[in-house]
């Protein structure tokens, strides 16, 4: 069973995501604030870490980077009642492996923590290596093939120089993948999706092609709007640095610059950016709440 630390200041939050985690087979660990976090943490090492991103005390950026020293390969998941476009870059560019918007669906949240999870597993430990690194590779329309290409396209990112931006690669990577097997081959794994990736000094530039029919590059405008709710096409646009739909909109292109030689410092700075934040005087936690409230008792009655 896999294990996951929850980090959560509102009581009434913090169960009710417990219970719809613990429903969807996770073993939960349950805290209220990032010290104590880091103390369960250590007693108990779990696989992903979920956690709210602006609590009293230490944030989850901080808690981020407390307990990477631990377990370099961490997986991270932030949620924010107040998650805004700057927000959500500055969490995936601070290391997050993804940012939900509260209060979520609990599809959404399941499909988050199983995504970290993958990413945690995909995972590798590669030298930079001078030169252009590039692969293609035809896979099976499966979800069961995410494994694969995640772990060969990390390996070339890296070579090519993009460990800091590995999270974010990846997790655009995952999300392009999925949209294809699922939507542009309807998973039928007698179909292929070819995904080509090359990283050098000069950037990054990874093709995901499916044999769908495509669609309209337009709707991928929609994908800009905040009330997209950061999922989708609006989550590759926020991890890439550019991304655009080509052919017969059945290629999703995503483009990564060359991280520059202070990022290290410029992802310290996004996550003191967050950390700085102030919370608006006001809590809205009521929605969340009254939401999750209601989710887990339809659940209860649908027993």
């Amino acid at each position: 069973m896999n294990r996951v630390l929850l980090v959560e200041d509102d009581e009434a939050v913090r169960a009710v995501l417990a219970l719809v985690l613990e429903r969807a087979g996770w073993q939960v660990e349950s805290v209220s604030d990032a010290d104590a976090a880091e103390v369960r943490f250590a007693e108990r090492p779990t696989d992903v870490v979920l956690s709210d991103l602006v609590m009293p005390g230490k944030g989850a950026m901080e808690l981020l980077r407390a307990l990477r020293q631990c377990d370099p390969r961490l997986a991270f998941v932030v949620m924010s009642g107040y998650l805004s476009d700057e927000r959500f870059r500055d969490a995936l560019q601070a290391g997050a492996c993804d940012c939900l918007a509260k209060p979520c669906e609990a599809d959404d949240l399941v499909l988050a923590l199983d995504r970290a999870l993958l990413l945690r597993a995909s995972i590798n430990t590669v030298a930079h290596l001078p030169g252009e690194h590039a692969i293609v590779v035809n896979l099976p329309a499966s979800l069961t093939q995410r494994t694969a290409v995640l772990s060969q396209v990390d390996i070339t990112a890296q070579a090519g120089g993009f460990d800091l931006r590995r999270n974010r690669i990846l997790l655009a990577l995952d999300e392009a993948f999925s949209n294809a097997v699922i939507h542009g081959a309807s998973s039928d794994d007698t179909q292929s999706i070819e995904v080509r990736a090359s990283f050098s000094q000069h950037g990054g530039v990874i093709s995901v092609s499916d044999p769908g029919p495509g669609f309209d590059p337009a709707i991928a405008e929609i994908a800009k709007q905040a009330s997209h709710r950061r999922r989708g096409l609006y989550l590759i646009r926020a991890a890439c640095d550019d991304a655009r739909w080509i052919g017969r909109g059945n290629v999703c292109q995503m483009i990564f610059r060359q991280p520059a030689a202070d990022e290290g410092r410029a992802i310290q700075l996004a996550g003191e950016a967050l950390r700085m934040e102030a919370k608006p005087s006001r809590r809205m936690r009521t929605s969340s709440s009254t939401k999750l409230m209601a989710e887990r008792g339809r659940r209860s009655d649908g027993q």
